[in-house]
């Protein structure tokens, strides 16, 4: 099975990647793994262990972020698409290319825009650094796209 990479930042473009992500998954036969890069000042490493109900999750300021990551897996999973949930900590462009590679995903869908120009400015733009290393085919969905209903 094809497995595409979307990682998720919980900026308004979210919704819009998502949508184009399902429908490429549905194309391609693919499993979506939705990958969070949690902040690296949550006093603990998720490391490796990907993504599990853990109290520390709450406690650190996760339960939020949890909370829809796990709508956004009921949304997908009731569209027909198979779906995994990731978080890690770390570097969002280093993690997102790491877990690429050893997911060997085919393709990474992401947004253009992370959570604001402030942000951008403090550290480089993640699609920008994930476009220029990336050994696979990447999904630049712009931000505000519309789709229009059938």
């Amino acid at each position: 099975m094809k497995t595409m990479i979307v990682p998720i930042d919980f900026s308004a473009s979210t919704k819009y990647i998502l949508k184009e992500a399902v429908i490429y998954a549905k194309a391609t036969g693919s499993k979506i793994c939705l990958l969070h890069v949690a902040s690296l000042d949550l006093g603990f490493i998720i490391g490796d262990i990907g993504f599990q109900y853990l109290p520390e999750l709450e406690e650190a300021g996760m339960k939020e972020e949890t909370r829809q990551l796990v709508e956004y897996e009921k949304s997908i999973k009731q569209e027909g698409v198979e779906v995994e949930i990731i978080i890690k900590q770390g570097t969002p462009a280093d993690i997102i290319l790491k877990e690429s590679e050893s997911r060997k995903a085919n393709l990474i869908i992401m947004g253009s825009h992370g959570r604001g120009i402030l942000m951008e400015a403090i550290l480089g733009s993640v699609s920008k650094n994930v476009i220029n290393k990336s050994k696979i085919p990447i999904l630049i969905v712009p931000p505000n796209q519309h789709h229009h209903e059938n």
